[in-house]
């Protein structure tokens, strides 16, 4: 596991690959807080090394979302893999680089479930696997971009118990 990616280039990107490693993402700092002053260090062409989600995606390394507890949402990673916004300026750091919203839901659940050894356990709704989900508030896959992030779980389920009801 290497958390907390900020800057890689391709070679990284490859080495991180064959040696199997999973990512476990500072959206937070490296994309929303400072996108725009890594942007301007990085110079012009460099871009693209800013936390770059896709390429990992598509070099075969999983990728996974964290927070610090800062915001203590899991969809403030989600959006901002999706978005890639900057806080102050608002600019887009790295198009290139953004996820899909199927990518990032999948980032943030069987790529999460994969991190922690349990992908046979959970991650996904199918036959054999625990029987944990939430409702949301609005449909991620549908929802406007910029309201990605204010979503929130109005219940969860727990092992087919409701545990939490807003």
């Amino acid at each position: 596991i290497i958390g907390h990616i900020s800057v890689l280039s391709d070679d990284d990107i490859a080495k991180m690959r064959d040696l199997g490693l999973v990512v476990s993402t500072h959206t937070n700092r490296y994309i929303w807080r400072t996108g725009a002053k890594m942007l301007k260090d990085a110079g012009p062409g460099g871009e693209n090394a800013i936390s770059p989600l896709a390429s990992l995606i598509k070099a075969g390394v999983p990728v996974t979302f964290g927070t610090d507890n800062v915001p203590v949402s899991l969809f403030y990673p989600i959006w901002q893999s999706i978005a890639r916004k900057d806080l102050t300026t608002r600019e887009v750091i790295a198009p290139a680089e953004k996820l899909s919203r199927e990518q990032a839901l999948r980032a943030a659940t069987m790529n999460g479930a994969y991190l922690t050894f349990e992908e046979n356990h959970k991650g996904s709704i199918e036959p054999g696997k625990l029987a944990d989900f939430v409702c949301l508030s609005d449909d991620l896959m549908t929802v406007e971009e910029d309201r990605i992030k204010d979503i929130v779980a109005e219940f969860t389920v727990v092992g087919g118990r409701t545990v939490f009801k807003r």
